[in-house]
């Protein structure tokens, strides 16, 4: 007569071997807790190193993309007026603002400077998300916003304000023709340093005052690690009628170089990972072979009352599943642990992955079951008299 066991006594069965040998199944929970723990350590880690690296890599400007007019048969094509308020559409965009340069207007402290003169200051028109796409800080004073946008004012550089001899808002200097307060001067930039010698008016003042001034530049900002994406589309985005006469370039190499060290990290996560895997395997498999040894007098006694070889198949293999499963788990309360204290120990934000810890304790059971089915099938293929002989 066959016995059929139910899942709960199945499970029973299964964690028979485990209690009565307590400190060998400690140990081979340990093996996989380590591996386990090592699988959520590196990709923490890592994780927490690429993110630094790629905050330090944005704040040099890999995530910036400059969008500026381009040529085609019948000559240059400007940009559409609407260009940077479609740019800003494109859902990775963060912030984009045109920049309309404005080489013939020439910067005085006074009226009274001759304008053969020159002082290297540079005069643009900006819109107001300028400040926000370019990481500007306003060191004294205020920067543009809708309202002073359409007004004679003006925000230096840090430099400019320097060589003007302004140092303070509400003074005057002289643009072209006229005269416009200073809003606000500029801390020193550190995205971008050449805005430290300009003098920068609003863009709607410029429009609505000077002849003409085209869109020369649209600095574009990209949510982290999406510039690539981003720069594909832009051209249809800021000139439907003609896309190829837009040009769309990263401010360096940055991005290239953000691009390799993601990829250094995923590659160098990947490979320990699967060498901490394999040697939680190792440890199991090593345990559960030794166990059949060990219990060969068990397993005769219940293929002698009459335990179906798939039966006892089945109890190692949940055995060795469920050793996986509480290393599986420890491995990544510890691993978590780590990555916290790395990343309070270097001043980093540290980077737990969830789907890391899921899969840890996942690839744990599996790594288990399969790591325990060559001793299951070892131990269903002894008959009754063969185990106990040898028992």
């Amino acid at each position: 007569m066959t016995v059929r066991l139910s899942v709960t006594d199945t499970l029973a069965t299964a964690t028979l071997g485990p209690r009565s040998r307590p400190m060998r199944s400690v140990l081979s929970m340990l093996g996989v807790a380590i591996g386990i723990a090592t699988l959520v350590t590196v990709i923490g880690i890592a994780g927490t190193n690429q993110a630094h690296t790629r905050a330090q890599l944005e704040a040099l400007g890999s995530n910036v993309l400059e969008v500026t007019p381009g040529d085609s048969p019948d000559g240059p094509v400007p940009l559409p007026e609407t260009a940077s308020a479609m740019i800003r559409r494109i859902a990775p965009v963060e912030g984009a603002a045109a920049i309309r340069a404005l080489p013939h207007q020439k910067v005085f402290r006074t009226d009274l400077v001759p304008e053969t003169m020159g002082s290297g200051i540079t005069v643009d028109a900006v819109e107001p998300e300028l400040a926000g796409t370019m990481d500007l800080s306003v060191a004294d004073g205020r920067w543009f916003d809708d309202a002073t946008s359409s007004l004679p004012g003006v925000v230096l550089g840090a430099r400019a304000a320097q060589l003007l001899g302004v140092a303070a808002v509400g003074q005057r200097v002289w643009i072209g023709d006229q005269w416009y307060g200073v809003l606000g001067i500029l801390a020193p930039a550190q995205l971008a340093p050449q805005f430290d010698m300009k003098a920068l008016i609003g863009d709607d003042w410029a429009v609505g005052h000077l002849v003409d001034p085209q869109v020369t530049t649209i600095y574009v900002r990209t949510r982290s690690g999406t510039a690539s994406q981003v720069r594909q589309v832009i051209p249809l985005t800021a000139n439907p009628a003609v896309p190829h006469a837009v040009e769309v370039a990263a401010r360096s190499r940055l991005e290239q170089a953000q691009t390799a060290v993601d990829g250094s990290y995923r590659a160098l996560a990947l490979g320990l990972a699967t060498i901490a895997l394999l040697v939680g395997a190792i440890g199991i498999v090593n345990t559960m072979v030794i166990a059949v040894l060990e219990r060969r007098g068990e397993i005769g006694l219940r293929r002698a009352v009459g335990a179906r070889a798939g039966q006892v198949r089945l109890q190692f293999v949940v055995e060795a599943a469920l050793i996986g499963l509480c290393g599986g788990v420890a491995g990544v309360v510890v691993g978590v642990l780590v990555t916290l204290g790395y990343g309070a120990a270097n001043a980093m934000t540290p980077m737990v992955d969830p789907a890391a810890c899921a899969a840890g304790v996942v690839l744990a059971v599996l790594v288990g079951a399969v790591a325990g089915a060559y001793p299951a099938s070892r131990a269903a293929r002894l008959s009754p008299t063969q185990a106990l002989r040898g028992a």
